[in-house]
């Protein structure tokens, strides 16, 4: 169960650093320590929390993804001084473009996910 709360707090925190390409230099660092806090804390918590059935599993390793998805929402810094989550409440949803570019801080190029090049719309 340790493994899959690791797992899902570090799904969360690359879904999000893919997300909202837009951050600033620090995002990639921040992501990774976020990452180890999390796998951290599910060490501590994975002993004592031993819960029985596997729907009681199922719903603690959702319950940390969620609280990593969350703290990755609020937290992860952007250049533009709005968290993602504050984003995402404004109603701007990630689109192709910004999971290219933020794949592409990864260093995985998928040229899929760009819009045709004679449909681009005008800044």
């Amino acid at each position: 169960m340790i493994a899959l709360m690791i797992m899902a707090a570090a799904c969360a925190n690359l879904a999000v650093f893919v997300c909202f390409p837009l951050s600033g230099p620090l995002a990639p660092t921040f992501t990774f320590v976020s990452i180890l806090l999390w796998a951290v804390l599910a060490m501590f918590l994975g002993g004592p929390l031993r819960p029985s059935g596997a729907g009681a599993k199922a719903a603690v390793v959702l319950l940390f993804a969620a609280g990593a998805l969350l703290s990755a929402l609020t937290l992860l810094p952007q250049k533009d001084a709005v968290s993602p989550l504050q984003k995402l409440a404004a109603g701007r949803r990630p689109d192709k473009r910004d999971v290219y570019f933020g794949l592409l801080k990864l260093g995985v190029e998928y040229p899929a996910l760009l819009p045709p090049a004679g449909k681009e719309a005008p800044l």
